[in-house]
């Protein structure tokens, strides 16, 4: 009955079991799967990153794990694992742990405001529980397999882990992903425990619902004295209740609920520039050849590389994507055009799509339209409610930040043309056969709210151009102009970042 409200919903669910060895997370995650419908869930066993993970942002790999709207997944360990181990054997300072530890309650909020339902579920014994579980299993042929080397360390190194396991849970408690401890020595009760957390969870967020709630109340009327008994204790231990679940988080506040005036930052834009014929095919020529020997060192140098284009239709984004990679090594980039979601990238946050179209270590991604659909054409044609594109500022900023700090070099242009400009480029390619298949009644349509744009752009530009990851607002009524501005904004980019190259 809950999955198939939720389903029915389309919320999302992510169970997160954590905890220490031995504390049988999968005979709880076993448990949960043969109650559900199995085409409704996914179990995810999380280990070290491989190889090829490694070539991304370290939330790579977990973004493309989240379920679409109204799946569940279960996460047999998580993001946790990966940054308790690094802290725990001393892989990261503390400057890097608490970085990780915010990247994580960020990753939660932005699943949260999205819809998601989040638990998260400490499993917890003492150490000499832990170590007489290790040896019964060890004593099995058949269970001994599942005590490892980083277990038995783990054991050794108890304290030293629980001390960080503490500053973590605490770091990473949040009312929409709230951490439940629960003492696991009793496995009969830590199930029990798990199934009645996430039903009334489920409660909270779908409302009543009749048949949870007689199943809820059933496994516990059964379940006798001493189960309530062992309840009371775990309360009297300290361990919190789940905390009520908000719907979502309150949104960001930006000078009102909607913002309908232009800023005038585009409007500033000095739109008379050119330049000479002599001196583009000039600068054209050394701009390229040093850009190809900068995409060696992007190489070279392991360093991933994003390129963002954004722009009113017919500013010529295609033309200068094509001098960018003109002569570049063919294999050294890749070029995504960004349409509407569809298929799985509409099933998830809107962010999954770009995740999983970053660049490794070494590429160039180049992005036609980008995740700033979501404050521009989402906002102004209404596929995004106020209170979403509003927060969307804060989780595009973090999402690039992220991307910095693991060193992707980051190029953002707005290449902005006139009203009259823009109309003779339409009409232009309604006379040139080649070029008609350019032009759509969406474009004509998008034109008529020239104003809505504009304001939105401006505002894009406003929250979103920082330190790390500024806008390029590139003057682009010439197209050579712009195309010379673009390449020159990369170069120096790169050289800043990679070194200087001579020709």
């Amino acid at each position: 009955d809950m999955e198939q409200a939720l389903f029915e919903a389309r919320i999302p669910v992510l169970l997160v079991f954590e905890g220490w060895a031995g504390t049988s997370k999968v005979g709880t995650i076993g448990l949960l799967t043969r109650r559900l419908d199995p085409r409704g869930l996914r179990v995810h066993p999380v280990t070290p990153p491989r190889t090829s993970e490694t070539q991304y942002p370290w939330l790579y790999r977990f973004w493309l794990k989240i379920p679409s709207y109204g799946q569940m997944a279960l996460f047999d360990r998580s993001w946790y694992r990966e940054v308790l181990a690094a802290r725990t054997h001393e892989q990261l300072d503390a400057n890097a742990w608490h970085d990780r530890c915010a990247d994580i309650v960020s990753f939660e909020r932005q699943l949260a405001d999205d819809g998601a339902l989040i638990l998260k579920f400490w499993l917890h014994i003492s150490k000499d529980e832990q170590k007489q579980r290790f040896k019964k299993l060890q004593a099995d042929p058949v269970t001994a397999w599942q005590v490892t080397d980083e277990d038995v360390w783990q054991n050794r190194h108890y304290g030293r882990v629980c001390t960080a396991a503490e500053d973590m849970l605490t770091r990473t408690d949040s009312p929409w992903a709230p951490w439940l401890a629960l003492a696991a020595s009793d496995k009969r009760y830590t199930n029990l425990a798990v199934f009645e957390t996430l039903l009334n969870a489920l409660e909270a967020r779908l409302g009543n619902v009749p048949s949870l709630r007689a199943v809820g109340s059933s496994v516990f009327d059964q379940a006798g004295p001493a189960m309530r008994r062992r309840r009371e204790e775990q309360q009297s231990a300290g361990v919190r209740p789940i905390p009520a679940l908000p719907s979502r988080l309150p949104t960001i506040s930006l000078n009102g609920a909607e913002e309908t005036q232009s800023l005038g930052i585009l409007q500033r834009v000095d739109l008379s520039q050119r330049i000479a014929d002599a001196d583009y095919s000039k600068e054209l020529a050394r701009l390229q050849a040093k850009l190809y020997l900068l995409g060696l060192q992007v190489y070279y140098q392991k360093r991933p590389v994003v390129l963002v284009f954004e722009g009113w239709d017919a500013a010529g984004k295609g033309g200068a994507i094509k001098r960018v990679t003109e002569k570049l090594d063919p294999r050294a980039y890749v070029v995504h055009a960004i349409a509407a979601p569809a298929g799985e990238d509409k099933e998830r946050h809107y962010l999954y799509r770009f995740w999983r179209r970053l660049p490794p270590k070494g590429q160039i991604a180049i992005f036609d339209r980008s995740w700033y659909g979501r404050v521009l054409v989402e906002r102004v044609e209404g596929f995004a409610r106020p209170a979403e594109w509003q927060r969307a500022y804060a989780e595009i900023n973090e999402f690039e930040g992220q991307l910095v700090n693991f060193g992707t070099i980051f190029c953002k242009f707005w290449l902005h043309i006139s009203p009259d400009e823009q109309l003779r480029r339409f009409e232009e390619r309604q006379s040139v056969p080649h070029k008609a298949w350019k032009l759509t009644e969406e474009d004509w349509r998008n034109r008529e709210k020239w104003p809505q744009y504009e304001a939105a752009a401006d505002a894009m530009i406003l929250h979103s151009s920082t330190p790390v990851a500024p806008w390029t607002v590139v003057e682009a009524e010439d197209k050579r102009f712009a195309r010379i501005k673009v390449l020159r904004t990369v170069v120096q980019r790169l050289e800043d970042e990679l070194g200087k190259v001579k020709l």
